[in-house]
């Protein structure tokens, strides 16, 4: 017969080995999101809330660069007296914790100066604004 002591005992075991299970499930996670070219690109480069509904698309770079690891990340979203705007950027993930990206510029080649589309997050989690943050847009595209 299973006392009253031994059911909390088991209970206490079965909530730790739980509790494990979901720590080292969230370090799994969080390792495939480090690596994942999308997350590292979405980790420096925040669009600000405006412009946070666009298309992600993630697909292999069109030149074989390093390896064939390299991963072509892009962002879509309309932009005014632009139309459609494609951010261009490839990232390249390794194993050993190196995950380096190089941004390519928008599609069609806007001069983002004039538009306050995003921020940069820095290495060193320092927050950079655009420097159009609080100006007005454009009336017509301002390629450059």
């Amino acid at each position: 017969m299973v006392t009253h002591k031994q059911k909390i005992e088991y209970g206490l075991l079965i909530l730790l080995a739980l509790g494990s299970a979901a720590g080292w499930g969230y370090i799994a996670f969080n390792q495939r999101q480090q690596s994942d070219p999308m997350g590292i690109v979405k980790k420096h480069f925040l669009f600000y809330p405006e412009y946070s509904q666009g298309v992600w698309h993630e697909g292999p770079c069109s030149q074989t660069e390093a390896g064939g690891k390299c991963r072509e990340v892009t962002y879509t979203i309309p932009v005014h007296g632009c139309g459609e705007v494609t951010f261009d950027w490839n990232v390249f993930p390794s194993d050993d914790g190196d995950k380096t990206y190089s941004y390519n510029g928008a599609r069609p080649k806007l001069d983002e100066a004039n538009y306050p589309l995003y921020a940069i997050l820095s290495d060193d989690s320092y927050f950079i604004d655009s420097p159009a943050l609080g100006k007005r847009l454009p009336e017509t595209c301002q390629l450059k």
